[in-house]
């Protein structure tokens, strides 16, 4: 089973199962939302741009991450080094899990398909990593609990 997730739901707080809607603190802050950071300013780091200034770029502006952020780079370091293994342990526990068709698989898996989607500067979850972390853990639990009951 495969689904497909926007970093939009991530950054938004919206889409899984078993959690409240969470929107991240940036979307709450920053009025033009994705375009904030992921605009074509003409300084781009490499060579995958958009033809002219103004257009959606997949590119980091970390320039504008600096504004606010001491040091973005380290601050999503600290987040993949927390939710790694917790997405590591999910993936696990559904690789292993004996029921895939269901619903509380199904699930966990969608929870865990949005966490690892949203990647950037090379971390799961960065648009949005609270809301990552309760995805996660909300996975674990189900099929925890679940598997505690057979």
């Amino acid at each position: 089973m495969k689904h497909e997730h926007s970093q939009t739901e991530m950054f938004s707080g919206t889409g899984g199962t078993g959690v409240k809607d969470m929107p991240s603190e940036h979307s709450k802050l920053m009025p033009n939302k994705c375009t904030e950071c992921h605009y074509y300013r003409g300084k781009a780091e490499v060579d995958n741009t958009p033809l002219e200034k103004g257009g959606h770029t997949f590119l980091l502006d970390k320039n504008v991450c600096s504004q606010c952020h001491h040091n973005p780079e380290k601050m999503a370091s600290d987040w993949m080094v927390k939710l790694e293994p917790l997405a590591k342990e999910l993936e696990g526990l559904l690789e292993k899990y004996p029921n895939k068709t269901s619903k509380v698989y199904i699930n966990a898996k969608r929870n865990y398909a949005m966490a690892i989607a949203d990647d950037g500067m090379g971390t799961h979850g960065i648009h949005n990593p609270k809301y990552a972390e309760a995805l996660l853990k909300n996975g674990i639990s189900a099929l925890t609990s679940e598997a505690a009951w057979k």
